[in-house]
């Protein structure tokens, strides 16, 4: 009886096919301190199959107490209603208004509006990045 050749199972890399899966902590990150390994609740693992270096997070599951500290974050940096004396037109695609909008319905409070939410947006980023545009605008 003539011998069948051995059939070796072939490795699965459906590792990399899936992309990432991350779950953040926190809705906006802190700029001004170092990132840490300390305290993250993602764990990153590098695997290598077939050659081809992938990295997985593995993200692990955030308390209901954490969140609602981010969210109360999140409103008394971007959606405190701000006093806006002299207004100016921004533009927006209809898109990015409509999720701005939604945004603010849905997690803003009494009097917040979309005009309050940009102008917090552009004074959060001006200030976090006071220092890099105060050094490009000198170049």
């Amino acid at each position: 009886m003539p011998s069948m050749p051995k059939h070796e199972p072939e490795e699965s890399s459906s590792v990399t096919e899936q992309e990432p899966v991350v779950e953040a902590g926190n809705l906006f990150p802190v700029l001004d301190e170092p990132e840490t390994s300390e305290g993250s609740d993602n764990e990153t693992k590098r695997i290598e199959a077939d050659n081809v270096s992938v990295e997985r997070t593995i993200a692990r599951r955030i308390s209901s107490k954490q969140r609602r500290l981010s969210l109360d974050e999140y409103r008394a940096t971007f959606l405190r209603v701000p006093k806006i004396a002299d207004r100016k037109p921004v533009f927006v695609s209809g898109e990015v208004r409509d999720r701005l909008d939604e945004i603010v319905r849905r997690l803003g409070g009494r009097g917040m509006s979309v005009s309050g939410l940009i102008e917090n947006l552009a004074r959060q980023h001006m200030e976090a990045y006071r220092e890099y545009i105060e050094q490009w605008r000198k170049l």
